[in-house]
């Protein structure tokens, strides 16, 4: 096989639909612990039930554990949650909580395990730091690149699975705290609420979906990505129908398998198969991602949210309650049309009544108060004749989907009957009651063969049957039955130990809790200090006897040529740094570029460490030469748990920094306001922080971080927080506040006496 299809399984049958269609692997979650809370997620018993068919059929099943867990959740559920599906050969886990993947890995050390996407793995060297932690395959960041993907594949061994379809965040590689702070509701906890779906105003008076990506759809793409080197074809789509499931993964595992073998994709098959899938469902059309699309306004449709589905006609005239359209697609019985008016709004719903094909009229009636106009568009949200293809389509294949059994049935009078099965190299043998001299009519080898050949809902057929039965015997027709069913279910145990056997594992191990590590309170206060005219009132609070006070100044916030200038302005007072948060290969270059000419001077104040942002800076720092000296996990690195912190520690952070007070940054994006409302810098604009607000008055600030093209997306208000842990280090995030309240916020904050 080219390349794995990794289909969504958000319900048990939605898990069975996407297999019988051509799947390869599903990604699924339990009840616990799934980035998916809300999704109609298989208990234990139905998932062992899943590795059963899916390993009869040489497919996998992995298992999503992709949110935060507390001490509490790591050591008294995680083990006790996989320890039945390890014992029946789950095939691997999706982790993002660096403490729950050094905890799965110590327990089940022969379970692979897939880093999420929500680590934000954007290269090579960022990959292969997990692969003592067990980790076999990565899902790199969903802002990269096909480039970048493919300059990936060649500096690691690492499988490589990319999301290929299906719906995007707009917070980076998902990890997003705007959910909690908006809705209440945390998306690392399985719960996100979509904020990024919302209406937004912005401070000028212009209201729309500002953060709502379009749905991604690759299938013209399957071949570039397979030369990419890309392992697995990810597919979004936990919270969709089955219908969904099942087609996405019919239509990439046939684009896949035709790149294969060489077939260049029809045009006009591409376009109707695409269609296929808007149909399922899309947000105002497709978008390739950020694997292709160079535009990222391409990215976001800000007119609509919600299911667009497929414009099938225009509307021609409109009289006395009734409205006249062309159509241009195809309708059909029971489909849901909408008329929408120029602002994308829905003005008019109907169900259709009786089918129709381009170029007819069709009339439709209306109801009084509906405002439908001429050149207004008509699209289809429901296709009825899709869903009852793809049912049906289901159906037969369940029909079909059943394992080849070859069977040899003896009878002689006077000897047990007896039924030999075999399923390619796994066969059984099962033997019933005496045949006995007939008393009246005999049993012939038709007879027998019929009875043995009602498989009904089994989930084995006869590929080919040899029936010997000795002339003048009786057998009653129910024991044949009976001998069937129970040879049949001897096969299927018989199966079932032979897939267990090929994923025979280490038995596992429950690891021991970890001690709570309690460590002196130190009173250091860290200061993100993100504007040039901050760093002289915070230096001159430092020179009052406040010499705890720790600035911190992130560097994509000043341009490398002030670098020099802000080492001069702390002079002997000591400071940190913090790299850029997104560090993509493109940005890393550059980086690297700037650090060459103007990190140097740097070095020559007194730098006294590294407040770590991404895990990703870790192997940056290497390359800078400057990894000696100390490291902090900052905020941005997620610690809920007593391994996490462990982990930050062998990999050389002395301590972990948490936000006491300031604006929270809900979120880091790719996806910039300021270039979809033309203030973009590189057309022109002049990119400014952009104060966007929900309908409930809810929202926050979008800061453009321009040289590395990205924003900060801050809580409207500054605010005293909570401390992750007891132990963590306090920090004061200076974001957006002005130089001249700099005592005045420490004072409120109980920071300055």
């Amino acid at each position: 096989m080219s390349v794995e299809i990794l289909a969504p399984g958000g319900s048990v049958d939605g898990i069975y639909a996407a297999m019988l269609h051509g799947a390869d692997a599903i990604y699924t979650g339990t009840q616990r612990f799934s980035a998916r809370a809300f999704a109609d997620n298989p208990s234990v018993e139905e998932l062992c039930d899943i590795l059963d068919f899916a390993h009869a059929r040489d497919k996998k099943i992995y298992l999503t554990v992709n949110t935060l867990l507390t001490d509490e959740e790591l050591e008294d559920h995680l083990y006790d949650l996989l320890l039945p599906l390890y014992d029946n050969g789950l095939d691997a886990v999706i982790v993002q909580d660096i403490g729950v993947m050094q905890f799965i890995h110590e327990a089940f050390p022969d379970l692979d395990i897939h880093a999420s996407t929500q680590m934000t793995i954007v290269t090579a060297d960022g990959a292969n730091q997990w692969k003592p932690y067990g980790v076999t395959r990565v899902v790199p960041a969903r802002e990269l690149s096909i480039g970048e993907i493919a300059q990936m594949r060649k500096h690691t061994d690492l499988e490589m699975e990319v999301f290929v379809h299906g719906a995007l965040c707009y917070c980076y590689s998902g990890q997003c705290m705007m959910s909690q702070s908006i809705g209440g509701r945390s998306g690392n906890r399985g719960m996100c609420a979509q904020p990024c779906r919302l209406p937004y105003r912005l401070s000028s008076g212009k209201t729309g979906y500002y953060l709502s990506p379009k749905d991604m759809c690759t299938l013209g793409q399957v071949g570039e990505l397979m030369d990419a080197g890309v392992d697995s074809f990810k597919i979004e789509g936990r919270m969709k129908k089955l219908e969904y499931a099942a087609l996405t993964a019919r239509l990439y595992r046939m684009y896949a398998d035709a790149h294969e073998a060489g077939i260049r994709p029809n045009d006009k098959e591409l376009e109707k198969d695409v269609k296929k899938l808007m149909d399922l469902y899309n947000r105002g059309g497709f978008c390739k991602g950020y694997l292709f699309e160079k535009d990222k306004k391409e990215i976001i449709y800000k007119d609509k949210n919600g299911h667009y589905g497929v414009e099938v006609g225009t509307v021609l005239r409109v009289k006395k309650g009734e409205a006249v359209y062309r159509l241009s697609e195809e309708i059909s019985y029971q489909d849901v049309l909408e008329f929408r008016d120029a602002k994308g709004e829905k003005v008019y719903e109907y169900t259709v009544k009786n089918g129709c094909i381009p170029p007819a009229e069709v009339a439709a009636r209306y109801q009084k108060g509906c405002v439908i106009k001429p050149g207004q568009k008509v699209f289809r949200t429901k296709n009825a004749a899709l869903l009852q293809e793809i049912d049906a389509a289901l159906e037969q294949e369940k029909k079909e989907d059943k394992l080849p059994v070859q069977g040899i049935f003896q009878a002689e009078i006077g000897k047990e009957m007896r039924l030999q099965l075999s399923c390619g190299t796994v066969s059984c043998e099962v033997t019933g009651i005496h045949a006995e001299p007939a008393k009246g009519k005999a049993v012939s080898a038709e007879d027998v063969r019929k009875r043995l050949q009602k498989t009904g809902e089994s989930e084995f057929t006869f590929s080919a049957l040899d029936v010997s039965v000795e002339a003048g015997a009786f057998l009653p027709l129910g024991q044949i039955a009976a001998l069937r069913r129970a040879g049949f279910a001897e096969l299927g145990q018989k199966i079932k130990e032979k897939q267990l056997e090929k994923r025979r594992r280490v038995p596992a191990k429950r690891p021991q809790k970890q001690a709570r590590s309690k460590k002196a309170k130190k009173e250091h206060l860290f200061v993100n200090v993100t504007d040039f005219r901050q760093i002289f009132e915070v230096k001159s609070i430092q020179t009052e006897g406040n010499s705890k006070m720790i600035p911190v100044f992130p560097l994509e916030w000043f341009p490398g040529k002030c670098w020099k200038k802000l080492a001069d302005a702390m002079g002997d007072l000591p400071f940190m740094i913090s790299l850029p948060v997104i560090l993509d290969l493109p940005a890393r270059k550059h980086f690297l570029q700037i650090w060459k000419q103007y990190g140097q001077e740097l070095q020559k104040g007194n730098l006294t460490g590294i407040l770590i942002q991404s895990l990703e800076h870790l192997t940056v720092l290497k390359q800078l030469e400057i990894d000696h000296l100390p490291r902090i996990a900052g905020p941005r690195l997620y610690q809920w748990n007593e391994r996490t912190r462990e982990v930050y520690q062998k990999l050389g952070m002395e301590d972990h920094v948490s936000l006491a007070a300031g604006r929270l940054a809900v979120m880091v994006t790719k996806g910039c306001v300021n270039q979809q409302t033309g203030n973009c810098l590189r057309t022109g604009g002049k990119p400014v922080p952009l104060e966007i607000t929900t309908p409930k008055k809810d929202g926050f600030v979008s800061v453009p971080i321009c040289e590395y093209c990205y924003n900060f997306c801050y809580e409207k208000e500054g605010k005293v927080q909570e401390l992750q842990c007891e132990d963590d280090l306090p920090m004061l995030d200076l974001a957006l506040v002005e130089p001249h309240d700099i005592r005045k916020v420490l004072k409120q904050w109980n920071f300055l006496s």
